[in-house]
């Protein structure tokens, strides 16, 4: 059933399925803040900004219910697939997704559904990247200092939209160690293969510092006892 509105005696209709490049443009405004109901409503139904402006909020309300409703219906759809993910795939995706999906909803589609035409098989495959990333991080949970204590007084971290993407950087170059012409080598290897060698190289840093620790306690206490 299509719902209409009507608009000086003009219908608009408001899209039973959004495509993705529809919901790329009224991803753009934050649809749980009434006053922008009007732009999102004019970018999918093409009626005039400046008369849906005077709508009544409930009339604008509702017409949101609608696409929401429409948007939260998934559909499967062909997608990558994530466990032959490479490393600067994933990167890319973090990246993008800690930026925020409205500002990289289609860089982030193109990597994990190129063929979806509509938003709902769109996001059915975002959901399922979520999913994949959530674990991934768990999996590696070490590596990525997740089981690190927290303490009352640490600092809390500055936000910054390119703190994440300068982070990822720093890991590629040093795996690349240093080399440029390397770096398209590290970001083309399998995900799994990567994070294993990198979980590798810090298990064995950890062991380093505590023999070195070891080391440094034992000559105290021999200092001491002189």
């Amino acid at each position: 059933m299509s719902i209409k509105i009507n608009i000086n005696e003009k219908q608009y209709e408001i899209p039973e399925r959004l495509t993705v490049a529809q919901y790329s443009k009224a991803i753009q405004f934050d649809w749980t803040d009434p006053k922008y109901y009007p732009m999102v409503v004019a970018q999918l139904t093409g009626a005039p900004i400046s008369q849906l402006n005077r709508a009544h909020e409930d009339a604008m309300t509702l017409a949101i219910a609608f696409i929401v409703k429409a948007m939260n219906d998934r559909q499967e759809c062909k997608m990558m697939d994530l466990d032959a993910m490479t490393f600067g795939q994933f990167i890319d995706l973090d990246t993008y997704i800690v930026g925020g999906l409205e500002k990289h909803y289609g860089a982030i589609i193109e990597i994990l559904a190129p063929n979806a035409k509509y938003a709902d098989e769109a996001m059915w495959a975002v959901d399922q990247y979520a999913s994949f990333r959530i674990y991934t991080f768990r999996q590696y949970a070490e590596l990525f200092g997740l089981n690190e204590p927290k303490f009352e007084g640490d600092d809390e971290p500055v936000k910054d939209n390119m703190a994440t993407a300068r982070a990822w950087y720093k890991i590629i170059v040093g795996l690349a160690q240093g080399d440029v012409l390397k770096i398209d080598e590290v970001t083309e290897q399998p995900l799994k293969k990567m994070l294993n060698f990198m979980a590798l190289q810090k298990e064995q840093q950890l062991e380093e510092n505590q023999r070195k620790l070891k080391e440094k306690r034992q000559y105290d206490l021999q200092r001491t006892r002189r």
